[in-house]
C-alpha cells in the first residue's frame, strides 16, 4: 500500500468546466450581437433620418414662443392643428435641441434609440417578475426568446425613433411600457403617471388607461386613475382654456390611403371619417380590459396597437414600431412559445414587406388578420391550444401548426 499513489478522479471536471466556459461566453457574447445589430440600424438609419423632425422643431418652437400671445405658447394646437403631437412631447424636442445648442435631431434620434434599450430591459423584468420560481434553465430559455425577439424589434423601432424621428410614439410606447411594469410591482401612483407622460405625448395612448385596473386594489385603482386624470388635465387643459379653437386639433383629419385596415373595411372616404378616432380609442379600450380580465396584461400593448392599426386610415411606416414593442412584450412575458413568432410576424410581414410594392394590395387585411390574430392569441390562448389538443387526439391528424400544440407546464403566464 506504500508504493501506491492514488489519485482522484476528474474524468468530468473539464466537461463541467467547458460547460460553464461555454455558458459564460454565450452570455456575454448575446448582449453583444444585440448591441452591435442595434448600432448598425443606427448608423444606417441616421444618414438619411430625421424625416418627420420639422414638425418637432417647429411645434417646440411655437410652443416656446411665449412673447407672442396670440399665435403661439398655448396657441400652438389652434393655429397650428396638423401638429398631432403631444404637448409633453413638443417641449422635449424643444428642450433637446435646447441641451443640445441647436443639435435637436441627434439628440432625438439618440433619446429615441435609448428608449428601445429601456423597452428591451422593461420586458426582460417583467417577464422574470412573472416567473418568480423559475429556475436557471427557464431563465435562459427565456432570455434566448427576448434575444430573437429583440433581433427582430430592432429594425422597426430605430425606423421611428431615427428614420422618422417621431419622438413622440417613442415616448408614448416607452411609457407604456413603463406603467405596466409599475402595475405590474403595484405601484399606483407612479403607473398613473407613467400613463400621463404617455397620453401627453401622443394622444393615442388612452386606451393604454385601463391597465390600471389590473392594480391589486380599488384604492391602488383610483389612486392610479386620479393621478393619470390629473396629469393628462395639467398638461391638456390650459391649451383649451387659453384659446377654444385648440379644438381644431380633435377634428384633424389625414387621407385614407387604399393600403390600410380601414380601406379594407369599405371605408373609401377621402378623409379619416368622424367616428373614426373614438371607434380606435373604444375597441382598443375594450380589448385592453377584456385582456386584464383574462389576467394576460402583457398583451395590452399589442391589442390595443394592433386594433388602432386595423381602424386607422394611414399607413406610415413608422406606425409599426408600436406592433414591434408590443409583440416583442406578449413574446417574451405572455406567450409560451419559445420563437418570438409575433415580433417575426410584425418584421417582416407588416414591416419589411413595405418596402415591396407588388405586396402593397395585402397590407390593409394583413393588419386586419394580425389584429383579430392577436385578440385571439391574447384572449384566448389556453382554449385555440386546448381545441387543437383535442382534434390531434380525436382524429391522430396535425390539423394546427405544431407550435400551437405544443403546450408547456403552467408558468402563471398566459
Amino acid at each position: 500500500m506504500t508504493g501506491v499513489r492514488t489519485t482522484p478522479r476528474v474524468d468530468h471536471v473539464p466537461i463541467v468546466d467547458l460547460r460553464w466556459r461555454h455558458s459564460r461566453v454565450r452570455g456575454r457574447l448575446a448582449p453583444t450581437v444585440v448591441v452591435l445589430w442595434a448600432v448598425a440600424w443606427f448608423v444606417a438609419l441616421g444618414v438619411h433620418g430625421g424625416g418627420s423632425w420639422h414638425f418637432f422643431h417647429t411645434g417646440g418652437q411655437v410652443l416656446s414662443d411665449l412673447d407672442d400671445g396670440s399665435r403661439a405658447g398655448l396657441h400652438v394646437y389652434a393655429e397650428h392643428p396638423l401638429l398631432q403631437i403631444g404637448p409633453l412631447a413638443l417641449a422635449a424636442a424643444w428642450a433637446l435641441g435646447w441641451i443640445s445648442q441647436g443639435h435637436g435631431l441627434g439628440a432625438a434620434e439618440s433619446a429615441g434609440a435609448l428608449m428601445g434599450v429601456v423597452v428591451v430591459l422593461l420586458v426582460r423584468r417583467i417577464a422574470r417578475r412573472g416567473e418568480p420560481l423559475a429556475d436557471a434553465a427557464r431563465r435562459r430559455e427565456r432570455d434566448l426568446t427576448l434575444l430573437a425577439g429583440v433581433i427582430c424589434f430592432v429594425p422597426v423601432w430605430m425606423y421611428a425613433a431615427v428614420s422618422s424621428t417621431h419622438l413622440d410614439d417613442v415616448m408614448a410606447l416607452t411609457s407604456g411600457v413603463v406603467a405596466l411594469a409599475l402595475v405590474r410591482s403595484g405601484r399606483a401612483v407612479w403607473a398613473g403617471a407613467a400613463l400621463a407622460i404617455a397620453v401627453d405625448s401622443k394622444p393615442w395612448a388612452l386606451p393604454l388607461v385601463v391597465v390600471l385596473l389590473a392594480l391589486p386594489s380599488m384604492r391602488a385603482r383610483l389612486l392610479g386613475f386620479a393621478t393619470t386624470a390629473a396629469g393628462v388635465a395639467l398638461a391638456w387643459l390650459p391649451f383649451f382654456l387659453a384659446d377654444p379653437q385648440t379644438v381644431r386639433a380633435l377634428r384633424y383629419t389625414i387621407p385614407t390611403t387604399a393600403l390600410s385596415g380601414l380601406h379594407f373595411f369599405g371605408v373609401t372616404a377621402a378623409r379619416t371619417p368622424p367616428w373614426d378616432r373614438p371607434l380606435q380609442t373604444l375597441v382598443g379600450a375594450a380589448l385592453a380590459g377584456a385582456a386584464v380580465w383574462r389576467g394576460r396584461t402583457a398583451g395590452v400593448l399589442l391589442l390595443v396597437l394592433a386594433s388602432r392599426l386595423a381602424l386607422d386610415p394611414g399607413t406610415n411606416r413608422y406606425y409599426t414600431a408600436g406592433l414591434a414593442a408590443g409583440a416583442l412584450l406578449w413574446d417574451v412575458a405572455g406567450s409560451r412559445h419559445r420563437w418570438p413568432w409575433w415580433s417575426a410576424t410584425v418584421v417582416l410581414f407588416l414591416h419589411v414587406a413595405r418596402w415591396f410594392h407588388a405586396l402593397d394590395p395585402l397590407h390593409g387585411p394583413a393588419l386586419v388578420v394580425f389584429a383579430v390574430a392577436a385578440s385571439v392569441a391574447v384572449l384566448g390562448g389556453e382554449r385555440v391550444r386546448a381545441w387543437g389538443q383535442v382534434l390531434r387526439h380525436r382524429t391522430g391528424t396535425v390539423l394546427l401548426p405544431r407550435w400551437t400544440l405544443r403546450g408547456r407546464a403552467p408558468t402563471g403566464r398566459a
